[in-house]
């Protein structure tokens, strides 16, 4: 029998530090329960990563504002 593995983060916590043009296209996507990760590449479209896959969030590129955005509301990040 295969063990599956419930995701368990806080989505709103997530959602909430994303530009609105990323949180939207995750609603669209609405797998919440398989999302691993999500990539902002400076440059690239977002993508979600999930257990089985990945799917392009949105058609436009990531701008450098969009990761100042996201980085203002993470907070401080540590050497690792």
């Amino acid at each position: 029998m295969m063990k599956q593995t419930k995701i368990t983060d806080d989505i709103e916590a997530l959602l909430a530090v994303l530009p609105p043009f990323i949180a939207d296209g995750l609603h669209q996507k609405n797998r919440f329960d398989e999302l691993l990760e999500v990539v902002i590449d400076l440059g690239r479209a977002p993508e979600a990563r999930y257990t089985f896959g990945e799917e392009t969030l949105a058609a436009r590129e990531v701008s450098k504002d969009e990761i100042t955005y996201v980085v203002e509301r993470v907070g401080t990040f540590t050497a690792d």
